[in-house]
């Protein structure tokens, strides 16, 4: 084999197994860290059960979603992994019609007719409202994304929640993308009103970095005069200053159970593996 320079012909092993052990993962946003991160825990998934990934990113347009996943499914992938605010699967000629499993990732939520694999974003949510309440937070404000799962999103029921419980008031809320940018202006936005809250929940960790740094530029001390939490648990997170304390979700976890919904083709649609967040101060 080595003087002859053989190598296996993929192709020709994929048509006589039936399977070509490639699975596609389609992003909404590669450049965000979260998914960053989760992609290095998908592709480790996927390796120890024989897998390889096809990444595609759609850059948050749906037209170019579809034509990804199209043509994911045209490679004759094995199943195909969504993390996206689209992910129009049943469309004609789309990967159920192909026969081709799917999974959403990233899902806070059941979605009917789909499997799906995400953290209990209500609960986590939860935890942090109810650990500032702890340490004494009385007028807590919330940083929501505008493109969640849900109306409302489970981050926001989990804020509601936990304040009902601690018998405490709605704090100030704002709404902004999952990005840091979106942080910092909602953070501005938020003080312009005045400083009338002493916590803020960020519904990521992006716009609590992007907070952190609207209340250092007005001069706000953290977290002696507003503690600042977030959800996700990214890396970035520990090297905010000051680091932020963050219902931190298992993407290892997450990664192996989105592999294996994806590899149970008899899986019922409908399916939805949840996984809890860990408070992490």
């Amino acid at each position: 084999m080595e003087l002859l320079g053989y190598r296996p012909n993929a192709s020709a092993r994929a048509l006589r197994r039936g399977r070509t052990e490639t699975v596609g993962l389609v992003l909404g946003d590669s450049l965000n860290p979260f998914f960053t991160q989760y992609t290095f825990e998908l592709v480790k998934a996927a390796a120890d059960r024989g897998m390889r990934l096809l990444i595609g990113d759609s850059r948050q347009n749906e037209q170019v979603e579809s034509e990804i996943v199209d043509e994911m499914v045209t490679r004759q992938v094995d199943g195909i992994l969504l993390a996206s605010p689209y992910s129009r699967v049943d469309h004609p000629g789309g990967p159920h019609a192909a026969g081709v499993p799917t999974v959403l990732i990233d899902c806070p939520g059941p979605v009917p007719g789909q499997r799906t694999v995400g953290s209990d974003a209500s609960s986590g949510a939860r935890s942090l409202v109810a650990h500032l309440a702890g340490h004494g937070r009385r007028r807590i404000g919330l940083i929501i994304g505008d493109s969640g799962f849900g109306n409302p999103d489970p981050r926001e029921k989990g804020w509601r929640i936990a304040l009902r419980e601690a018998d405490l008031p709605d704090g100030p809320m704002a709404t902004s993308p999952f990005t840091r940018q979106g942080g910092y202006a909602s953070g501005l936005a938020l003080l312009d009103q005045g400083l009338d809250f002493d916590a803020v929940f960020a519904s990521n960790d992006l716009q609590g970095i992007g907070l952190v740094r609207a209340l250092h530029e007005r001069g706000v001390r953290i977290p002696e005069d507003v503690a600042v939490v977030s959800f996700d648990g990214i890396q970035e997170s520990e090297f905010c200053w000051p680091p932020l304390t963050v219902a931190q979700q298992d993407l290892a976890t997450l990664a192996s159970a989105a592999v294996d919904l994806l590899s149970a083709p008899h899986t019922e649609r409908g399916t939805h593996v949840e996984v809890p967040t860990t408070l992490k101060t």
